[in-house]
């Protein structure tokens, strides 16, 4: 049984921002603290991850800006979604896919010891992310169409998941001896990631005053 949707909380215009400055923020931080390392760091080749290593310049910096700030961004947009959508389970791996983006951060990568509690904990996290969110657009995709009447978008929702599938497939054709880049699919699948959360918040964020997650949304009705 569906539970009552909850008016859309107070600060949800503020909610929903967050769901795009979360990307602008790690985008300027990935960019801004590669360029300032001056070390030769090449984006093909250099994991983000590299970034925010134990020893790296400004590491902790780049982790709070570039994994912790964003994820945090993240969750709170997720909860704000799961607060008044009308099934929790999209929304809650949402906000752990956020949460597990922080957690990237909070535990580094330790390039000197890849089989280091430190280092499982970074990979489970920033792995973790991307495969919470993949399986939360398989929830979002139905709910967006059916609450909101955004068919379209709900339909292309689930598609996104091919960002993480193209990733993978980058680093085993890498591993393999394929002649690729190893950092640009890394890069491509956040990118997908954070368009899909910045397409999303500003939708939402232009429906905040006239529905609360599709209240008062007729079915069909596009979104604009």
């Amino acid at each position: 049984m569906e539970r009552t949707m909850a008016p859309a909380p107070a600060s949800g215009g503020a909610a929903w921002l967050a769901g795009l400055l979360a990307g602008v923020l790690f985008f300027a931080s990935l960019i801004s603290f590669a360029a300032w390392r001056g070390d030769g760091y090449a984006h093909g080749r250099k994991a983000v991850s590299e970034l925010g290593a134990l020893g790296a310049p400004a590491a902790p910096a780049f982790n709070l800006l570039g994994f912790i700030v964003p994820g945090l961004l993240l969750a709170w947009f997720a909860y704000a979604l799961l607060r008044v959508a009308d099934r929790r389970t999209g929304p809650a791996l949402l906000m752990g896919s956020g949460l597990m983006l922080a957690a990237a951060g909070i535990f580094p990568l330790d390039p000197d010891d890849y089989g280091s509690v430190l280092t499982i904990a970074h990979a489970i996290g920033a792995m973790g992310s991307g495969l919470l969110w993949a399986m939360a657009l398989c929830w979002l995709g139905p709910l967006f169409a059916r609450q909101l009447g955004w068919k379209v978008w709900g339909r292309l929702t689930p598609c996104f998941m091919g960002f993480v599938l193209l990733n993978i497939g980058w680093q085993a054709a890498f591993r393999a001896g394929a002649d690729v880049l190893p950092g640009w699919g890394q890069r491509i699948g956040f990118l997908g990631y954070f368009l899909w959360f910045a397409v999303t918040a500003i939708l939402l964020w232009k429906r905040r005053a006239l529905i609360a997650l599709g209240a008062r949304t007729m079915p069909g009705q596009a979104p604009g």
